[in-house]
This record gives C-alpha cells, structure tokens and sequence, in this order.
C-alpha cells in the first residue's frame, strides 16, 4: 500500500523553488493546495481499506450485500468482519475447522462431533437471540445434509457458572431440525 501512494503528509511547496517558497502569494496557493491534496491523498488510503475487509469499515456494507448476509449496526467492526471473512472461507468444504471459525463468529465456542450417531453439538456462550438466529441459519446452510445439529448454550459448559438466581445450571440444549 504505501508502496503506491505517498505516507507523509502533503507539502507541494517542497518541488517549487526556495525563492518561491519565500513569496506570500505563492506561499497561501501552495498551503491550500497542499491541503487539498492531503484530504484527497487519506481519502484514497480509506477507499484503499474497504478493498480489505480485515481494515474496511464502511465499506462493511458492500462486502455483506455481495455476500447476501443481513447487515446489523449494532455490531462492532470485528464481528461483522468475522462472519465476513467466515461465508468467503465457507465456499470450500464443510470441516469442523470451518465450522469452529463459523461458531466464533458469533462469539465463543466450539464444535464437538458425534460420527456415530450422525450428528455434532455446538457449544457457545453467545445470548443474543439475534445472533444465535443467525448463527442457526448460517450452520443450517452450510451443514452436510445427513448431519443432526444440537445446540447448548450458556456458560457452563466452558467452566463459567450462570446461577439464574435458584442455583440452577444456566445452560440449555436444543436440537435444530431442518
């Protein structure tokens, strides 16, 4: 990036001659063109970033409309990069590597497979009942078809207790069906 446009501010009076340099007029011309270019120079650098989505910001938008994922503006930069960077990593095969980074997405957690009985369980912390719908329909579509999906949710299943106020486990399971 730096390599294609310069990194330091702007100062356009530095390829006029000295003597130049010293005159008023010449002086205010070369501030506010040197000002002008400057805001053009970091508009660049920025539109440079929304190519990227590891540094876009509002170009967020335009990489979640080309992807057909629902954009929410109340999620911070790195989540919505994460699931971003997850449905452009999803267009190969379905390993439970893919499908961790997929959970993590959406917040903490992890996949645990069970081959036997053609099914695999996702453990995650995530609350929001926005983003566990989401999470639900992005794992839905990139799921093997033969394979069963059970859900826990809530924290005790990383170690962390959520008492609900009767000293009760404050996790729950559910079962996606198609």
């Amino acid at each position: 990036m730096s390599d294609l446009l310069r990194t330091g501010t702007v100062d356009i009076s530095r390829y006029l001659p000295e003597f130049l340099q010293k005159d008023g007029h010449f002086h205010a011309i070369c501030t506010a063109s040197s000002f002008e270019h400057e805001k053009i120079r970091l508009a660049l650098l920025d539109l440079l970033d929304q190519f990227f989505v590891e540094t876009a910001t509002w170009g967020l938008d335009l990489w979640e409309r080309v992807l057909a994922l629902n954009t929410d503006y109340n999620d911070d930069y790195k989540v919505r990069r994460k699931r971003i960077i997850a449905k452009i990593q999803g267009m190969s095969m379905s390993t439970v590597e893919f499908m961790n980074r997929l959970v993590q997405a959406y917040g903490e957690g992890y996949v645990e497979e069970h081959n036997d009985k053609y099914y695999f369980s996702i453990y995650t912390t995530t609350t929001d009942v926005n983003e566990i719908k989401r999470m639900k329909e992005q794992i839905v579509y990139y799921k093997p078809a033969h394979l069963g999906v059970n859900f826990y949710l809530g924290y005790s299943w990383n170690g962390h207790i959520n008492f609900d106020g009767k000293y009760t486990y404050g996790a729950s399971s559910t079962l996606l069906e198609d």
